[in-house]
């Protein structure tokens, strides 16, 4: 038998019948009121789905801070018929990611993840290869591996699962193998060859190590990820093309990108 909350007010029971089970991570929240809160959540079953979790922020919440961002948890929740709105009535941490929260550099890395998959995902559109993704991104950030680096493996893994990854194998122009001095282009979506490059588009040079790296990050498994040795040069080039590549393929800025390079322009963090 369904027991539903003691503080759920008549019109809201328009609900179906069965509570939903999924797991997820929270993307964003919001203030509701004075007691409750609204989060959106990325649901490994459901996809993204917006909730509202009443009585929260009393004396005695009852879900004790278990709904920070890009906090891993499981759900229990209500789809409401006549809104847009579920009702979320229980939210257990399965990983608060607590060494993340104490870096800020892995924290803002967090919510850069978070931030990225709330831009390419629209409402219950579930996708579990990208929950994975995110999933994996987080728990590696959570490691001694270089924050810097998680990010580039993770903006390659997102852009494959939403079928926004570059082209690095051949030019993306006239299809030929790439020979000699190398190129990229964001508009046209990946590498140009010298000959395509000449020819009026606004490219840059780029290096066949740092093809290479991206090429091998996106051929293994995100597991697999962290045995690749990269150089700085790389390292730096493979930034500069995704920045470009998701901002201008994705068409959103993200302020916690933002708030990075104010961390980084202050000397807080290098």
């Amino acid at each position: 038998m369904v027991r539903y909350p003691r503080n759920l007010l008549k019109n809201e029971f328009d609900v179906i019948m069965a509570a939903l089970k999924a797991e997820g991570i929270i993307l964003r929240k919001y203030f509701l009121r004075e007691t409750s809160y609204i989060i959106v959540v990325f649901t490994r079953e459901f996809g993204k789905i917006r909730g509202v979790l009443k009585g929260v922020r009393n004396p005695y919440p009852q879900f004790a801070g278990n709904f920070e961002l890009f906090t891993h948890c499981d759900l229990l929740f209500y789809k409401k018929k006549k809104s847009g709105m579920d009702l979320i009535t229980r939210c257990e941490s399965i990983d608060f990611f607590p060494v993340i929260r104490k870096d800020i550099k892995r924290l803002t890395y967090a919510s850069y993840f978070v931030e990225l998959v709330d831009a390419v995902t629209g409402d219950s559109e579930a996708d579990d290869v990208l929950y994975g993704t995110l999933l994996e991104g987080l728990r590696m950030l959570a490691t001694e591996s270089s924050p810097r680096r998680v990010a580039r493996i993770f903006e390659l893994k997102l852009l494959d699962a939403v079928g926004l990854a570059p082209i690095l194998d051949i030019c993306v122009e006239c299809s030929l193998p790439l020979e000699g001095d190398i190129f990229f282009n964001v508009s046209s979506g990946g590498v140009l060859c010298s000959n395509c490059a000449g020819c009026g588009r606004k490219s840059f040079s780029v290096s066949r190590g740092t093809v290479n790296f991206m090429q091998k990050v996106r051929g293994i498994p995100f597991s697999k990820t962290q045995r690749i040795k990269v150089s700085k040069s790389v390292g730096m080039e493979t930034e500069r093309i995704l920045r470009s590549f998701t901002g201008y393929h994705i068409g959103r800025e993200m302020k916690s990108i933002a708030f990075l390079g104010e961390l980084e322009k202050n000397g807080i963090i290098r």
